[in-house]
């Protein structure tokens, strides 16, 4: 059975990769040319309006220093988006083949990270011939942190797919709360501008460690370590668990509402 399971993952995988880019041309386009021009755009609004100074960056153009957490967030919040219907898309399944209903939205998270994770790695390559000075050697402490942003989307969008199923509605409001959620992020500005109330505020989200420190690897060779790089992995792994526990509570229950 978990052969099974497996074999089915992995062709849930490769359809996703298949169908949602690698067979649709302009999926694929707009893999790499949606994220190329909200960089684009916010660049320009940023540096050239706004005059954004980042304070913290150690001589880090404003460019590298967004596009090094902006990509990591695009997969994140692509992969929610993308596995809310997850279930309810592939309806004529649940009820009618025996497999475990959960693969259907994590096979849509790793199918989301593993293109972008793709994009990411060809966008540093860009930012190294143009000047930047990527920290190779921080991939080694960037990698366990991607892997931890992985599980994170899956633990949401196992809860919000199993949602979907009976109240219908989350699909419409998850795209306004991931916009919400992407401004309070330090992905356009650095936190340390913030006033100290709001900027210990924007320490609870657990996004906040994610890019931060995929810019300490990355761009800034800062490879210190701290109480929150036990304590966001670990709220990253109990949001998967929690979720995983009410999806497969809830999954006995699907057939009725789909």
């Amino acid at each position: 059975m978990k052969l099974l399971s497996n074999n089915l993952f992995h062709q849930l995988v490769s359809r996703a990769i298949r169908t949602d880019y690698l067979e649709n041309l302009t999926g694929f386009a707009w893999l790499i040319l949606q994220p190329l021009m909200l960089l684009a755009v916010y660049a320009f609004v940023f540096t050239t309006i706004f005059k954004a100074r980042i304070p913290d960056a150690a001589g880090v153009s404003y460019v590298p220093y967004l596009a090094v957490a902006f990509w990591p967030w695009t997969a994140f919040s692509e992969s929610i988006l993308r596995s809310a219907n997850a279930i309810s898309a592939n309806a004529a399944l649940i009820g009618k083949v025996a497999f475990p209903g959960e693969l259907l939205p994590l096979s849509t998270v790793t199918a989301t990270f593993v293109m972008h994770m793709a994009g990411y790695l060809a966008v540093l390559l860009v930012l190294q011939l143009m000047g930047t000075d990527i920290h190779w050697l921080g991939l080694l402490g960037a990698i366990p942190v991607l892997l931890f942003m992985f599980i994170f989307a899956s633990g949401l969008a196992l809860l919000t797919s199993a949602l979907q199923v009976f109240v219908r509605d989350v699909a419409q409001i998850l795209p306004p709360l991931m916009t919400f959620w992407f401004f309070t992020t330090p992905i356009l500005y650095s936190s340390s501008l913030l006033p100290d109330k709001w900027a210990s505020v924007i320490k609870l989200n657990p996004m906040t460690w994610y890019v931060e420190r995929l810019r300490d690897f990355l761009l800034l060779g800062n490879y210190h370590w701290s109480i929150s790089d036990l304590l966001v992995p670990s709220f990253s792994i109990l949001v998967f668990w929690a979720s995983l526990v009410f999806f497969r509570r809830c999954s006995g229950h699907f057939e009725d509402f789909l």
